[in-house]
């Protein structure tokens, strides 16, 4: 417990992400509410006032607590200009991850944020509005950035349970087997603090993470780094989880975000976190 308490110190402690959280509130909160989009939304959605958020606060840069305890990070401050945009107040429940998705299916929260890789198995259970793309790296313990990520034959990977990254490390284990090298070892870990903790200290030999992440979490944490490179041919889409049932709230987000590349604020978000070169294309987030 200690050690994870002072994990997380260290991921939080960053100002640059700190004072970016600060700024981003006041200009969400300044939002016009965009009419079509709050008249899409589902009739008690509206009238609560509310958008229930649901996310695990150990994914910094996109979902964690500032030294303050409150939400913050790129999907945080996504989520309350979103919010803004629907005349809703936007309320976080810091979750496990794995329940997350379940909490959306069964109508506990509205939505899930926690950089979900948009995947075809989750596609299956859950609508997901694509807001973001990253690159996968590989976190390591510090002084073996000598792997290569994209030739893991062999290795052991750390991996968060119900995260996407488990499916991307199936598949390059598949071509591992499939070339006659030896297969990808994998250990599971209920949540990132655990899954960082378990790379740090040796139980495996790196963790699959979009590259910002990667670099966010190296900069907190002295006994990790980023290996080199990133993995070929993979881009990681991520999306905002809906349930699939809730077709308004979808309708209603997607034309919040159309406003928000459309004025600027979508992009203003990303830029303050450093990560401008994630940001999808119109087309990209209809899709």
């Amino acid at each position: 417990m200690k050690q994870m308490t002072a994990l997380r110190a260290r991921l939080t402690g960053l100002a640059l992400f700190g004072l970016a959280a600060i700024g981003l509130t006041g200009h969400a909160s300044a939002q016009s509410v965009v009419e079509a989009a709050r008249t899409a939304l589902p009739e008690a959605t509206r009238q609560s006032g509310v958008l229930k958020v649901a996310t695990s606060l150990q994914w910094a840069p996109f979902d964690y607590a500032s030294e303050s305890g409150e939400p913050t990070g790129i999907d945080i401050s996504l989520m309350k200009l979103l919010a803004a945009k629907l005349g809703l107040k936007p309320e976080f429940e810091d979750l496990k991850f794995p329940a997350i998705i379940p909490g959306v299916q069964a109508g506990r929260y509205d939505v899930g944020v926690n950089q979900f890789g948009v995947t075809d198995e989750r596609k299956k259970i859950v609508n997901l509005l694509p807001y973001f793309n990253s690159g996968y790296g590989l976190l390591v313990r510090k002084g073996a950035t000598g792997i290569d990520v994209n030739d893991l034959c062999g290795k052991t990977l750390a991996l968060t349970q119900g995260s996407a990254q488990i499916a991307i490390a199936e598949k390059l284990s598949a071509a591992c087997v499939a070339a006659n090298k030896p297969k990808i070892e994998m250990t599971f870990y209920p949540d990132s603090a655990d899954t960082y903790l378990a790379v740090a200290n040796g139980r495996g030999d790196g963790f699959l993470t979009a590259r910002a992440v990667g670099v966010y979490i190296a900069k907190g944490n002295p006994k990790l780094d980023v290996a080199p490179g990133a993995l070929a041919n993979l881009d990681s889409i991520s999306g905002i989880v809906v349930g699939k049932s809730n077709e308004g709230l979808y309708k209603a987000l997607l034309l919040a975000m159309e406003s928000a590349v459309a004025d600027g604020s979508y992009k203003a978000v990303l830029d303050t976190f450093g990560v401008a070169d994630g940001a999808l294309t119109l087309e990209q987030i209809k899709k």
